[in-house]
């Protein structure tokens, strides 16, 4: 079984079809539809080969038509404990998936939007390599060390999730760190510049988030 995924959410495409398709290698992974993230799927010109989630934004004949095509799906209950987005994550963990693309992940409710954010600490603490890429932006969790190659020009932002990262170090980049620490609460870390062909962050404890966007 392949060991790379791509998950789309039942959020929003921020872009046309084929940003999408320049994105994400979605031939290469196993495609999972999340609930309504199925029709999204189509959107960009592919079918899911997994559909997860409690079907709720799917209509019955949606749902028959995607069964006469072979395409599996695993049903919950819509009262639950857990996003449909999570359930998705789980199902990898359970079939030993260990490299993630989640995407349509933005442009919904906002709740949603952080909560999808804080599934990629979810699938770091369980070994899996997660990032959320939409056109234009990424978000990943700094574990250790992240390297930034070909990035030139990006702008880069990092947010601690936990209530402090220490010893966070910054190279290549417009503002440079240096065994700093970065705090929950405030706003320093956020609008850097990348300015080499190489940049990296480097931390030593603590949940760091990065957010790569362009900025054009």
């Amino acid at each position: 079984m392949r060991d790379s995924a791509v998950i789309v959410l039942n959020g929003k495409l921020i872009a046309g079809s084929n940003e999408y398709k320049k994105l994400i290698d979605f031939e290469d992974r196993i495609v999972i539809g999340v609930d309504g993230g199925s029709l999204l799927l189509e959107e960009i010109g592919f079918l899911p080969e997994l559909i997860i989630g409690d079907l709720d934004s799917l209509t019955k004949y949606k749902i028959k038509e995607y069964k006469l095509k072979g395409i599996k799906i695993i049903e919950y209950p819509r009262e639950k404990d857990e996003t449909d987005g999570e359930l998705a994550v789980d199902y990898c963990l359970s079939n030993h998936i260990n490299d993630l693309i989640i995407t349509a992940s933005l442009g919904g409710r906002f709740d949603q939007q952080l909560a999808n954010v804080f599934l990629l600490e979810y699938a770091s603490k369980q070994g899996i390599n997660a990032i959320i890429k939409e056109p234009g932006i990424e978000i990943g969790i700094v574990k250790g060390k992240k390297k930034f190659n070909d990035k030139k020009g990006m702008g880069l932002s990092l947010l601690p999730l936990s209530r402090q990262v220490t010893d966070v170090d910054i190279s290549g980049c417009k503002y440079k760190l240096d065994k700093a620490r970065l705090i929950r609460y405030k706003t320093r870390g956020i609008s850097n510049l990348i300015e080499s062909e190489s940049a990296s962050v480097r931390i030593k404890n603590g949940v760091l988030v990065y957010i790569l966007r362009n900025n054009t």
